[in-house]
């Protein structure tokens, strides 16, 4: 009878552990087919648009891949009003800027010596956008872009607004959500291909590139376009690496440099300049003010 029950016994493991693998069999092909399905229109265009056409494909038949609805839906509805840029002028702030520079100084001075920013300023811009690299962002850059770029389709669009909260939806109307989407889907687009252009470029696993929820990454939050244009090697390792605290400095300062920081002759000037790294009056007033306090409240 012992023996008999043991058979038994083991005969409905066997079910249960075939049972298990036909269903990981069966449903592992649905997986990566659901999850490249949305993006197969998006892969094509990258290639004809010129990208190595291996690269797109390890890319989106990637495991990780997929379709970021909630961040995307939340930053429709994300206004900058609701943003508290005064928590960098708090002591505390100002205190660990102090020690940033203190600890940093070599990589600031160069910068300066080569672009003709001030550290104080550099430094500034930094804790505004990630409090010195403590923040740079958590999602993942290839899927917020992704998805993104092919908001424009109807499918996606839908399930975009299917994963707003009812509160979100009275935020905005459907409308100006629709027009919002359009507009940063040409956009998104655009930034999707300088990322993995740059992932490539610096020998980069794309899905180790994390950032904000509009797709800038590193510690001066750069969109990809912007690493193209402004991105500068500040330790001398022949790569861009934004998360790299020398190349982050030398970044910023070429950035202001290009937009003409150096012929900016007043504080009215200065933050002109200012907001050509954020379109907001609140940042930058708030960055400013702070590079005012790191240079002992002198002229910058």
């Amino acid at each position: 009878m012992a023996i008999i029950r043991l058979t038994t016994i083991m005969e409905k493991w066997m079910r249960i552990c075939a049972t298990a693998i036909l269903i990981l069999i069966l449903l592992t092909p649905f997986t990566v087919y659901a999850s490249e399905s949305h993006f197969a229109n998006l892969q094509e265009r990258l290639i004809a648009d010129g990208l190595d056409a291996n690269l797109v494909r390890s890319v989106y038949q990637n495991s990780l891949v997929k379709l970021e609805l909630e961040v995307v839906a939340a930053n429709l509805v994300r206004s900058e009003a609701t943003l508290n840029y005064d928590q960098f002028l708090s002591k505390y702030s100002v205190h660990k800027a102090k020690r940033y520079i203190e600890r940093h100084g070599a990589s600031l001075e160069e910068a300066n010596r080569r672009f003709g920013v001030e550290p104080p300023v550099v430094v500034a811009v930094l804790m505004v956008e990630t409090a010195l690299g403590t923040y740079p962002g958590k999602y993942q850059t290839i899927n917020v872009l992704s998805t993104m770029a092919v908001s424009q389709e109807e499918s996606v669009r839908e399930k975009i607004f299917a994963d707003l909260t009812e509160e979100q939806k009275q935020m905005q109307s459907r409308a100006v959500m629709s027009k919002r989407l359009t507009k940063r889907a040409s956009r998104s687009y655009r930034e999707l291909k300088a990322v993995l252009n740059y992932a490539h470029k610096n020998d980069i696993d794309p899905f180790a590139i994390v950032g904000s929820s509009e797709g800038a990454i590193g510690i001066p939050q750069f969109l990809p376009s912007n690493i193209e244009h402004y991105g500068r090697d500040g330790d001398g390792d022949g790569r861009i690496d934004l998360f790299n605290h020398p190349d982050a400095i030398a970044s910023v300062a070429f950035y202001l440099r290009a937009h003409r920081w150096g012929r900016a002759e007043n504080a009215k000037q200065k933050k002109k300049v200012l907001l050509y790294y954020n379109r907001s009056n609140y940042y930058a007033d708030t960055v400013y003010t702070l590079a005012q306090k790191l240079n002992g409240n002198k002229p910058l």
